[in-house]
């Protein structure tokens, strides 16, 4: 590199002080504008936005940089202030998309020039990786249904399995028939979910209540609730809990918190299903665009059992976490996604060795 500056600045690379070395080896393009408006100084880095070499733009006027770069030096920029971080992006006609983040601070030389540096970190890297990113998301996305399929479909085989066990050993409960039928289109609809798997499911929705979704739900957990002699309360404070869902998903979601609740108490415990207008302590999130059709709809499943530790709460709804030896982890995810489907926001609040309630905001159904 020659030890002269550019023609006519006044202002030589070694009065700058910058050498050769700090030249090839600083990562970010650095590049330095004299007062005269001429390049006067470039590094290495700069140049794979620029193109060419540093000798290639050092004299050149400041006209001669992409159009981006050259309104961005033009802004007025007092003594000593640095412009924040600005992203930036041109077309070469080489190189083709240009992308980056540039900084200009004003400064000037012991001898009193003013000069611009201009810092410059390319974000195409970047950019390449954010793609990647996005495409193993979609993988481990298809990988997550996957498993969600086979925990579902589980679930709904167990149920299956123990009226069919209780009707081959003599009992015929009145609704064996209504249940396993529920249950076998439960499946279906989430085996249509992976097939049609583009992001969120195209499954019909309708006005359903949130007290059949209950009911409906209940009669899977009937036997555990007999065996452990759990007490149930039901609170349905309205008769106006009328939403706009899937059913079949809504169940699979509170199939997945009863579950849930009655394998964390032992014998002896108390499982409450509460329906209710959403209360001045509750959070009111946007759930849904449009006009209000009438106060929230708040339903709680809680239990007296074990609790989750603090430490565990902010990750109960995380994708594969658990604490169950055999548990997947993946129940609670899928409960959060198919709520957030419905427009509904799901929270939780537990205290150890007391008990967990989780709580379903829902925007009510528009009046029939």
């Amino acid at each position: 590199m020659s030890n002269a500056g550019s023609e006519g600045s006044g202002v030589a690379v070694t009065g700058l002080g910058l050498t050769e070395v700090f030249r090839d080896s600083l990562p970010c393009g650095l590049l330095v504008v004299d007062a005269a408006d001429r390049v006067c100084w470039v590094n290495t880095a700069a140049t794979r936005l620029l193109g060419g070499q540093p000798a290639d733009w050092v004299g050149q006027p400041m006209e001669s940089l992409p159009a981006p770069l050259v309104a961005l030096l033009r802004e007025p920029m007092p003594e000593g202030t640095e412009e924040s971080g600005r992203d930036l992006e041109w077309e070469d006609p080489r190189w083709g998309r240009m992308i980056c983040r540039a900084t200009v601070a004003g400064l000037s030389t012991p001898g009193g020039e003013r000069l611009r540096w201009l810092t410059l970190q390319d974000l195409r890297p970047l950019e390449r990786v954010e793609r990647e990113l996005v495409r193993l998301d979609r993988l481990a996305n298809i990988g997550t249904l996957a498993a969600s399929v086979a925990h579902e479909i589980k679930n709904a085989l167990v149920a299956i399995k123990t009226f069919v066990e209780l009707a081959h050993s003599g009992e015929k409960p009145a609704e064996l028939g209504e249940v396993a039928l529920r249950e076998l289109k439960r499946v279906e609809s989430i085996i249509l979910q992976m097939l049609r798997f583009t992001g969120a499911p195209r499954q019909q929705a309708g006005r359903v209540r949130l007290r059949d979704i209950l009911e409906h739900s209940l009669r899977l957990v009937q036997e555990p609730l007999k065996l452990k002699a759990i007490r149930l309360e039901r609170r349905y404070g309205t008769e106006q809990d009328w939403i706009l869902g899937n059913e079949y998903q809504l169940e699979q979601a509170f199939v997945n918190l009863l579950i849930n609740a009655v394998e964390s108490m032992t014998t002896g415990g108390t499982l409450t299903l509460e329906i209710a207008p959403a209360g001045p302590s509750d959070p009111t999130p946007a759930l849904r665009e449009g006009p209000a059709t009438g106060p929230l709809l708040r339903v709680t499943v809680a239990d007296t059992g074990s609790g989750i530790a603090p430490e565990n709460l902010p990750h109960v709804f995380e994708p594969f976490f658990t604490t169950k030896r055999e548990g997947t982890g993946l129940g609670l995810a899928i409960t959060r996604r198919i709520f957030e489907e419905h427009q509904a926001a799901v929270s939780v609040e537990s205290r150890l060795h007391h008990g967990t309630a989780f709580h379903v905001l829902f925007p009510p159904a528009p009046s029939a």
